[in-house]
């Protein structure tokens, strides 16, 4: 009977061991994940260089120096920075496992995002005849495109980062890399952009933020989750 038995052990083990070494050799090699504080101070350095080289080609505004010595276009500059740095950490720390942040995290960085997306409307020059969104949009295209084009540089770096990683909720996780390189362009498009009224900032200098954000979060949910495949 016990020789039986054994017999039966000697036989489910090598079977176990055949079906791991099988596993094994079909495994392709995984890369080791870097820290999160890594990820996120090589995102920071390279954008502050892409933020630095677009204004470079762009230029500042002539009276940037008086423009930022008032209230509303200095605080809305360090809020959308500020908003960028908190959504790429969210964005890496997401993707990485174990939980770097935690709730109180998040609702600080959607106060953040809300206040700038508040801020043209309270604080930034009202128009006298009215606000016309489509005419808005259409005489600021100019600012709209540049936000996209210096976002997108960063947009693909941070997604290159958090696609190594293994992002448990790729879509959240797309719409922070999205919302993160998109105001980062908000940022430097602030500073070359003399323009203060509160309508153009939003469309103009907010709209793509949230439209990319939105297709961010689309691309994420089948780019982001590939390593579950």
């Amino acid at each position: 009977m016990r020789a039986g038995i054994h017999k039966k052990t000697k036989d489910m083990s090598q079977v176990h061991r055949t079906l791991v070494e099988g596993l094994l050799a079909d495994a392709k090699p995984v890369s080791p994940i870097h820290s999160a504080w890594s990820q996120w101070g090589l995102w920071l350095t390279a954008s502050l260089l892409i933020m630095g080289l677009a204004l470079a080609l762009i230029q500042v505004q002539p009276n940037l120096p008086s423009a930022m010595s008032q209230m509303p276009s200095l605080t809305f500059v360090l809020l959308a920075f500020l908003g960028s740095a908190l959504a790429a950490w969210e964005a890496i720390a997401s993707s990485v496992p174990g939980r770097q942040t935690g709730r109180g995290y998040r609702v600080f960085s959607i106060l953040v995002l809300l206040a700038l997306f508040a801020m043209p409307v309270l604080f930034f020059t009202p128009y006298d005849h009215g606000f016309d969104p489509l005419q808005t949009l259409r005489q600021g295209w100019g600012c709209f495109t540049l936000v996209s084009l210096v976002g997108l540089p960063p947009w693909f770096l941070l997604a290159w980062l958090v696609s190594r990683n293994a992002a448990f909720k790729p879509a959240w996780t797309g719409a922070w890399t999205g919302a993160s390189a998109f105001l980062l362009g908000t940022t430097t498009i602030q500073l070359h952009c003399p323009e203060n009224h509160w309508g153009h900032i939003l469309m103009a200098h907010l709209m793509p933020v949230a439209l990319f954000t939105f297709l961010a979060s689309w691309a994420g949910l089948y780019w982001f989750s590939r390593w579950k495949r």
